[in-house]
């Protein structure tokens, strides 16, 4: 294969004419799903060809290069934990959204065709039908090179079809694990309440989104064939399993592990179970075979390229980049280890001037009342947003009851209709049955506003505050609701805060999971 790309290579040379990017290809070779939806970029190919992309949105201060998302990504089975459990990382996209402010990648609509791979491989025959079946038999090296010869390709032959950039330029390479996981949930489109599930589908059918072992007779097939994530990607999960940037790490409890291993693949394949397919699985293979020393081939590699660029693409840009790190440093200097009162304290008493050391105590007491206000603010925090939960357990409740109550108001109006003959009464119980379903679902709307509070209240109380401040201010929020006689707010608050100890223990919980969690403690 090394000497087809390196044909290619010569085949599509820098300096080729405009007709070389003229996309000649029908399309529904490179974007079946355009009758949906069209894709967000297309960029051409060598022969004619072109790929499609969708833009993946990260939301972050753009105008800060330090600025990134923090995700939570994995799933909590212990089964697979020292593989997927899940673990905090975080995502920045390579190009900012000048209107938005946010910053975004493009990564494949679909994974790689064989007459994608064939045009980059300099077989400019047209494609055939069959050919939109997604590439397969590859080795890690193959995706590499192909990314390669296309980003050559384009850099040399369309650099006018790629994203703007303030110095440099774009290119391809297959996706980091967080860029795949993130994309593959749904990114920032879907509600966050879903993006936690297991799929990105929730319970829907798996058939109508997948290509399985259950339903390919093991074989790769036509690439967007069955339904689209909410990104508008298709074939995310199952038909090829799809290669990752970085070698395979085992998750040690909620972090990276220091081993560094062999392939990585995301997606599951035509050859996975319906238990195997799931956003944060992932496996390992080796880099080369064992037997022959080879390059391992899998049947079922293939690739789903990103679109990226430089970190540090001009002087600007690295002075920029400089000058907000020192200042995030100094922020934040010193020994974090060390309890930097104690180091005041020694210092006043290494301090033989006595009107430096009496700065140095006016400094200490200062430091200590900035320290109290902190410990204040948090605990503040934390209180808040505990009678926060407590409150939002009792409108889901109410809610649910609400609805219940409406439902069988509805039955008790159609069954009104039923045995009712004067047309003009019939006419007033179906309007009074239509404003009570419309009744129902604004109730329905608001109850997701709960959840997601609810939602958000757990992950608030167990990602950003320590658990010694969270359960201290449980304990005095216990004592004042109860010099209060505040009954009602203090079931509920101890029923929340048992809440909060089922979320820590599995903070990927669905929406069903979460609103079960609420009313059934």
């Amino acid at each position: 294969m090394r000497r087809v790309l390196l044909a290619a290579m010569f085949a599509f040379a820098p300096g080729a004419t405009p007709a070389a990017t003229e996309i000649t290809w029908p399309i529904d070779q490179y974007d079946p799903g355009s009758e949906t939806k069209p894709a967000d970029l297309v960029l051409p190919m060598p022969c004619g060809g072109a790929m499609a992309f969708q833009k993946v949105s990260v939301p972050i201060d753009a105008s800060n290069p330090l600025d990134d998302r923090r995700l939570r990504v994995g799933q909590s089975q212990k089964e697979t934990g020292y593989s997927d459990y899940l673990r905090t990382d975080y995502l920045r996209g390579a190009f900012t959204d000048p209107a938005g402010g946010d910053s975004f990648y493009y990564i494949a609509r679909y994974e790689m065709t064989q007459a994608q791979a064939r045009a980059l491989k300099g077989d400019c025959a047209p494609p055939k039908r069959g050919e939109r079946t997604a590439e397969g038999g590859m080795t890690w090296f193959d995706a590499v090179e192909l990314s390669r010869v296309y980003s050559e390709w384009l850099l040399g032959t369309a650099r006018d079809a790629l994203p703007e950039t303030v110095g440099g330029a774009a290119w391809l390479r297959l996706p980091t694990e967080t860029e795949w996981e993130y994309a593959a949930r749904g990114g920032a489109v879907i509600d966050p309440l879903d993006f936690t599930q297991r799929r990105f589908f929730g319970e829907a059918n798996i058939d109508d989104y997948v290509k399985h072992a259950g339903n390919s007779r093991g074989k790769l097939s036509a690439v967007g064939l069955r339904l689209a994530n909410p990104l508008g990607l298709y074939d995310i999960y199952g038909n090829a399993e799809e290669l990752m940037l970085e070698p395979y790490r085992l998750n040690a409890i909620g972090r990276t592990h220091g081993q560094v291993g062999g392939i990585v693949t995301r997606g599951g394949s035509v050859l996975s179970s319906v238990d195997e397919i799931y956003s944060a699985r992932r496996v390992e293979y080796p880099l080369f075979k064992i037997a022959d020393g080879t390059a391992l081939r899998g049947d079922m590699f293939g690739l789903r390229l990103v679109l990226s660029r430089n970190v540090a693409t001009t002087d600007g840009v690295v002075s920029d980049i400089h000058d907000r790190w020192i200042a995030l440093a100094e922020a934040s200097s010193g020994d974090t280890a060390a309890d930097p009162l104690a180091t005041l304290s020694s210092l006043i008493d290494e301090e033989t001037d006595p009107r430096k050391q009496a700065s140095l105590s006016e400094l200490q007491l200062d430091f200590r009342r900035a320290r109290q206000d902190a410990s204040t603010a948090f605990s503040e925090a934390a209180k808040s947003t505990l009678l926060s939960g407590a409150v939002l357990i009792g409108a889901l409740r109410d809610g649910v009851a609400t609805l219940r109550n409406r439902r069988d108001d509805v039955r008790a109006v159609v069954d009104e209709i039923g045995v009712t003959s004067d047309a003009g009464k019939r006419a007033n119980l179906k309007r009074t049955a239509e404003q009570i379903v419309q009744e129902m679902n604004a109730l329905r709307q608001l109850q997701r506003t709960y959840l997601l509070s609810y939602s958000s209240a757990l992950s608030t109380l167990s990602n950003d505050i320590e658990p010694t401040i969270a359960e201290k201010s449980f304990r005095l929020l216990v004592d004042e609701l109860m010099l209060a006689d505040q009954d009602q707010i203090l079931a509920a608050l101890q029923l929340f805060w048992g809440d909060l100890e089922a979320y820590r223990a599995r903070p990927d919980m669905t929406e069903t999971d979460l609103l079960t969690l609420a009313l059934t403690r």
